[in-house]
């Protein structure tokens, strides 16, 4: 064959190519079940106060007593003061609907008491329990009140002057004029002060009731206490530094253990990027800084990294861990759903609120424990990105908890969760119950790299079966190719779609060549389900061809460059989308130098375009290169892993009419 014929072939046949796979998918997802392989914790699918049908239709695995109400609670007497969230009220568990407001009255309240029903609702559903102990010194007083008028920490009588007064009590007041807190009579107006061993009698109580916690009880140190001094000023109007608030955290923490030595620990749940940073001593109004008074006369130290300092200094010297989770809480301050998701892990995306800076919470929150206390597990105990009924609530919480799984978060809870009717309820079913009968998202994450426009992948994998959930954000439906690389798939599979709390199974999928194609409607979640098993574990005397088979995103050597795929110079290396800030380019020979975009992670192209000149075409699924054999001059004929049949008849057709035209030329 002359050199003319076979150059004209190989153009033709790769515009063809191109042509072929650009009509067969929008997007390629390529999995590579050999790369970021992490077990998911399943303590990540966490929600407030979960109800029963979000328990069981949900599968919600953790369920949270928490919030600003429950920094006073009294278990003895089953009060709460509700702080500045209402009025300031000493406020009973059976003041509820359900309990027919405390009629009657509880003849013991300790036994019959709130807290003891959530925990045995948590027992009962077989659910892991985050329940906060306050640690800030005060609980409400008793005797307890049934009815009004309840005790109240601003009351008129002392304090006229408010912005507002409850319509039920009306001598309780807002604790503030003009938007500014007021001085409020003495704290035992409403409260009795407690110190560690009030913690340690309840957990002892705890122990008797319901046995030891053995990891299904987390004891959470109170809620958010850089704003103690706001929402609790009643009781606690001065700040909190750096100093008082460990000495709690440590002081509360060995108090439990020495009741439930069997317990864990979280803390600080602190409430935002600020405080992440310095104490509410720092006077966080006037800006964060190395140089604010509190933090710079402990270093310039930001607080969450010289809380995890002193946290390993102690277990250095008493040989016991106090601080199992480093626990913070998260709430988007302003930008658009799901954009804003990048928050949580993308070192490249700077944050559109007054907060003006790269978050990257998840990554930071890992950088603090590897630097200041190995081995702490990390906990988002609440977050809120809203938009709950609406498709594209449903499709940022989906991303939510991908990002989650994918990134290594231990455990999460969902702060003001969405209600089983409503759309962004429909994201804790894709992941843990999708086919209505218990079906969940794996177990172990692993890499997947999504080449095209508006879609976002995540993938895990078990011993019988990999699960893929697509998310397309773009408001037009949007074809995609799964590729499962060496996944050992059996041929089975199923795919699901839903943009709320209802998720349709669709038409299963014909899975080809470990290819899968599917279409996700727009701002909609998928899950693609492929039966089959991982690959072998890698022999060791196995020569270095293997790795060219093995998924792996980087190219097999100068001749078969693949730009849509990213490598281990990714800006998260446990980012499984193709997110990536710095994705590798393709190499001089495969001709596209274009990278991975780093804020969604779908611009770069698809792989199948590529065929190199000696070495075959590589398969974006990485499932090996096919080599070219002497007869076809390296301008391969036969349809590579993951390209169809069709495909390959195609090429070869082109390849034909090169070849005649080639043959005109010499007769002419």
């Amino acid at each position: 064959m002359s050199r003319r014929r076979f150059a004209v072939g190989c153009i033709v046949a790769l515009v063809l190519s191109a042509a072929v796979a650009d009509a067969h998918a929008q997007v390629v997802v390529t999995i590579d079940p050999t790369a970021d392989a992490h077990a998911i914790s399943p303590l990540i699918y966490g929600m407030n106060y979960a109800s029963s049908a979000q328990i069981s239709s949900g599968g919600v695995s953790v369920t949270r007593w928490g919030g600003h109400s429950t920094s006073r609670y009294n278990y003895l007497i089953d009060v709460t003061n509700l702080g500045a969230d209402y009025y300031f009220e000493n406020v009973p568990g059976c003041w509820t609907a359900s309990r027919t407001y405390c009629a009657p009255p509880p003849s013991n309240p300790t036994d019959q008491s709130d807290a003891n029903a959530f925990l045995q609702a948590a027992s009962s559903a077989g659910v892991t329990a985050l329940f906060t102990i306050p640690t800030i010194g005060w609980v409400a007083r008793g005797p307890a009140k049934y009815g009004h008028p309840f005790d109240c920490g601003c009351p008129k009588s002392a304090v006229p002057t408010q912005d507002s007064f409850d319509s039920f009590d009306s001598n309780c007041g807002s604790g503030t004029s003009g938007g500014a807190p007021v001085t409020c009579p003495a704290p035992t107006t409403t409260s009795t002060a407690v110190d560690p061993s009030f913690a340690n009698g309840w957990a002892s109580y705890l122990v008797g009731r319901f046995g030891p916690s053995n990891g299904k009880r987390i004891y959470a140190l109170d809620d958010e206490p850089a704003l103690w001094n706001s929402f609790h000023h009643d009781v606690r109007p001065t700040r909190l530094g750096y100093d008082e608030l460990w000495q709690r955290m440590r002081d509360y923490s060995v108090a439990l253990l020495n009741a439930d030595p069997t317990a864990k620990i979280s803390g600080p749940a602190e409430w935002g990027w600020s405080n992440y940073f310095c104490s509410d001593a720092d006077g966080i109004s006037a800006g964060c800084s190395a140089s604010s008074p509190d933090r710079a006369a402990h270093g310039g130290t930001e607080l969450v990294a010289w809380l995890l300092d002193q946290a390993a200094a102690y277990e250095k010297t008493s040989g016991r861990r106090v601080l199992h989770y480093l626990d913070l809480h998260y709430a988007p301050q302003g930008g658009s759903p799901p954009e804003i998701t990048r928050s949580l892990w993308d070192a490249t995306y700077v944050d559109p609120s007054w907060i003006a800076d790269k978050i990257r919470l998840i990554p930071r929150m890992r950088d603090w424990v590897g630097a200041h206390y190995p081995g702490t597990k990390i906990a988002i105990s609440e977050y809120d990105f809203g938009h709950h009924d609406e498709p594209v609530g449903a499709i940022t919480y989906a991303e939510v908890l991908g990002i989650f799984g994918r990134e290594g978060v231990d455990l999460a809870t969902a702060v003001s969760p969405p209600a089983t009717t409503e759309a962004a309820f429909g994201a804790f079913k894709l992941f843990r119950n999708y086919d209505g009968a218990g079906a969940a998202f794996e177990a172990t994450s692993v890499r997947a790299t999504v080449s095209g426009t508006g879609v976002v992948a995540y993938a895990a994998m078990g011993p019988t079966r990999m699960t893929v959930v697509l998310v397309n954000e773009a408001t037009t439906p949007a074809s995609v190719d799964v590729k499962v690389g060496a996944f050992v798939a059996s041929g089975a599979a199923r795919f699901f779609t839903g943009n709320g709390g209802t998720i349709t199974k669709q038409v299963d999928p014909t899975l080809s060549a470990g290819s899968a194609s599917v279409t996700v409607p727009g701002v909609s979640f998928a899950l693609l389900e492929i039966a089959g098993s991982p690959p072998a574990p890698a022999d060791a005397g196995a020569d270095a061809s293997a790795d060219s088979s093995a998924g792996d995103a980087s190219t097999a050597d100068g001749g078969a460059g693949d730009a849509s795929t990213s490598d281990a110079s990714t800006a998260d290396s446990s980012a499984a989308d193709a997110s990536t800030a710095d994705a590798s380019t393709a190499d001089a020979s495969g001709g596209d130098s274009s990278a991975a975009d780093a804020s969604a992670g779908d611009t770069s192209l698809a792989a199948d375009s590529t065929i190199g000149p000696d070495t075959g075409e590589r398969d974006a699924s990485g499932g090996g290169v096919a080599s070219a054999s002497p007869a076809s001059s390296g301008c391969e004929l036969g349809a590579a892993p993951g390209r169809s049949s069709a495909g390959a008849a195609l090429l070869a057709g082109a390849f034909a009419l090169a070849s005649w035209v080639g043959r005109r030329r010499r007769r002419a």
